[in-house]
């Protein structure tokens, strides 16, 4: 009876060393397949603008534009804030019984006024920074891809 068991032993191992490897190979493939993290936000994507277009400009001109994105970066974190605080005002809204439709409307109103401020914002700034660039800077720029 001995022998019998020595002969079974190791097919246990074969069949449990193919599962593994089977579920090693799985994770494996289902990795390669899974979709390319998102890009981020408007201000990773402008970050990687100015890195791109930096290469193409004279010193001075690259170091305005990055002063310029380090100096919007508050921004973008107000940017984030007021969005990541939507959601639970809106959701708390959704569920309130009786239903405020009007509060809702308002609040909004409100989200696109502050949408409108920094977007006001934002585009002093861009035009603020394409004032300083020199007139090949802005030649650069406009041979780019502009995002």
């Amino acid at each position: 009876m001995t022998p019998s068991i020595r002969r079974r032993w190791p097919w246990f191992l074969l069949v449990g060393s193919l599962a593994l490897n089977m579920l090693a190979g799985g994770f494996v493939v289902a990795h390669s397949f899974r979709p390319p993290p998102p890009p981020g936000g408007p201000d990773r994507m402008l970050e990687r603008f100015v890195d791109e277009v930096s290469q193409g400009l004279s010193p001075a001109d690259a170091a305005i534009l990055r002063k310029a994105l380090d100096d919007a970066r508050p921004l973008f974190v107000r940017m984030h804030v007021s969005r990541d605080e939507f959601t639970p005002r809106l959701r708390t809204a959704l569920m309130a019984q009786p239903f405020d439709a009007a509060g809702v409307k308002a609040m909004f109103d409100s989200v696109h006024a502050k949408d409108a401020a920094v977007r006001s914002e934002v585009e002093a700034r861009v035009v603020d920074t394409l004032s300083r660039l020199s007139p090949e800077g802005r030649l650069r720029l406009a041979e780019s891809r502009l995002p």
